[in-house]
């Protein structure tokens, strides 16, 4: 079992296997490796950690709030 990407469509460009691989992340596929879609639609959750007085700065509020935007036009 490979958990990276890369080395999983390493793996499958050289016959050695198959992966669930998301999009987002999975870079280039290697010649020989052949994509199909699932037929259900895929969720993931998404979470973002900070430290409790770390939401006084302003980069943190403008992620935390650009995560939150994007996860709401995302709703199924």
């Amino acid at each position: 079992m490979a958990e990276e990407h890369g080395t999983q469509l390493a793996l499958i460009a050289r016959g050695l296997g198959v992966a669930v691989a998301p999009r987002l992340g999975r870079g280039p596929v290697p010649e020989g490796v052949s994509v199909v879609p699932v037929r259900h639609p895929m969720r993931r959750h998404v979470y973002a950690i900070w430290r409790a007085d770390a939401d006084r700065r302003p980069s943190i509020r403008a992620a935390v709030g650009a995560l939150r935007e994007v996860g709401r036009s995302l709703e199924v």
